[in-house]
């Protein structure tokens, strides 16, 4: 069993969650691109098409910016299938936004850590405060 780690992580929204890392090295828009009802990734050829992001943590590039990121979180939130928390590589000020409001810890780390070092299926801890993200690996 691989061991546990942990990264350095930048706070962009303060918080604690803690859920399965669902990891891709690509952008996601939440509109129209994401179903607030389902909470699943609904973009063709998206690699995360499909995909449900209700509690889990989202380690992608960036979200793109849609002046309704909020309000699709919120009512990803509401359905009970909004993420746990944001591991991104550049932040999208619509996104902040959007996790102020729905309160949704959000922190940076450096693309290396995000895609050479956490996967899909991890459990994946952020600690936006103390600026750490702890990874439990999952089995191969």
């Amino acid at each position: 069993m691989a061991e546990a780690f942990t990264l350095p992580a930048r706070c962009v929204v303060s918080g604690r969650a803690a859920g399965q890392a669902l990891v891709a090295d690509a952008t996601l828009s939440f509109w129209g691109e994401v179903d607030p009802g389902s909470g699943k990734v609904i973009s063709a050829g998206h690699p995360l098409e499909g995909e449900s992001l209700g509690g889990k943590v989202l380690v992608i590039r960036s979200t793109r910016g849609s002046s309704a990121t909020p309000l699709v979180l919120q009512l990803a939130r509401l359905e009970g299938n909004a993420p746990a928390a944001l591991v991104n590589v550049e932040v999208d000020s619509l996104a902040v936004l959007g996790c102020i409001v729905n309160g949704i810890p959000m922190v940076t780390v450096e693309a290396e850590d995000a895609f050479g070092r956490i996967r899909t299926g991890d459990y994946v801890e952020v600690d936006a405060e103390a600026g750490l993200v702890r990874i439990r690996p999952s089995q191969p």
